[in-house]
């Protein structure tokens, strides 16, 4: 049996934080696991959103990121590979069909990978 890989409009019923994670790897496509934690900590003090992460102690902000990721990686979203974490394979091949490229480092619609 196998396991039904995730698409993009499954990344609505995620939590906020998960929401915010993959907005980033949507963006980046690949990070290193060390900057992605730091860069997302950093995302997440400057929002201040309750709903993100119980404290905003940035022990506790990394380790809610940290907890995350591992999430999104058993759900399929993300792959976890040598130390760097990368936006699911199949993932980045509906970017390229959808929008010609992967183009890291530039912002996508998520309303427009959904369509």
């Amino acid at each position: 049996m196998s396991v039904k890989k995730p698409d993009f409009k499954d990344i609505l019923k995620l939590s906020k934080l998960e929401r915010l994670i993959m907005d980033y790897f949507i963006k980046h496509i690949s990070v290193g696991e060390i900057i992605a934690v730091l860069e997302l900590r950093e995302e997440v003090k400057r929002i201040k959103d309750p709903d993100l992460v119980p404290e905003f102690d940035d022990v506790i902000i990394e380790m809610e990121i940290n907890k995350a990721l591992a999430r999104l990686v058993e759900k399929g979203f993300l792959e976890h590979v040598g130390g760097c974490y990368n936006l699911a394979e199949h993932l980045r091949k509906k970017i390229i069909e959808k929008l010609g490229g992967l183009n890291p480092g530039i912002a996508k619609d998520l309303n427009k990978l959904i369509e």
